[in-house]
């Protein structure tokens, strides 16, 4: 009897080691990919969209200040690609980016949309940015994740 209860708690200290091993090394890299600027003027229609979209308060993104004194010709969207890996044995759930704005930044689509990676793939992940023009296209991105319902972060510098 004493022997089967060594063996169990020998085999209990290794199950709960190894689930710690395994949390502790479950990472996701993320590099930023790429920046897009396409200018507002081209692209009214969305513009538009969004424009009203925002004002109404309807918009499924983020919405840093109401795009009221916004036009086409002094606006730029800036379409933001990271590149998402999992190295680990779990899946990753939720993945969502959030972008830091900054002064002239009127909101932001895309990168809420909730997306799971499987175990060792990778993905690309896009979110976009209406800003006004005259500023720069360097962003901090804040992609959230969660590995077994416990949610970790990594910021990446996009540019």
């Amino acid at each position: 009897m004493r022997v089967t209860a060594i063996i169990l708690i020998v085999l209990c200290l290794a199950a709960v080691g190894g689930l710690g091993y395994l949390y502790m090394n479950s990472r996701l890299t993320v590099e930023a990919a790429g920046c897009i600027a396409a200018d507002a003027v081209t692209e009214r229609e969305t513009f538009d969209r969004l424009k009203a979209e925002a004002l109404g308060e309807t918009l499924a993104g983020t919405v840093f200040q109401p795009p009221e004194d916004a036009t086409a010709e002094n606006s730029l969207f800036y379409t933001y690609t990271l590149r998402v890996t999992n190295h680990t044995f779990l899946k990753a759930e939720v993945i969502e980016i959030s972008l830091t704005p900054m002064s002239g930044d009127w909101l932001q689509t895309g990168g809420t949309e909730a997306a799971d990676l499987q175990p060792g793939k990778s993905t690309e992940l896009t979110a976009t940015l209406l800003s006004a023009k005259g500023g720069h296209q360097v962003r901090e991105a804040t992609v959230t994740y969660y590995f077994w319902g416990i949610p970790f972060s990594t910021k990446v510098t996009c540019k």
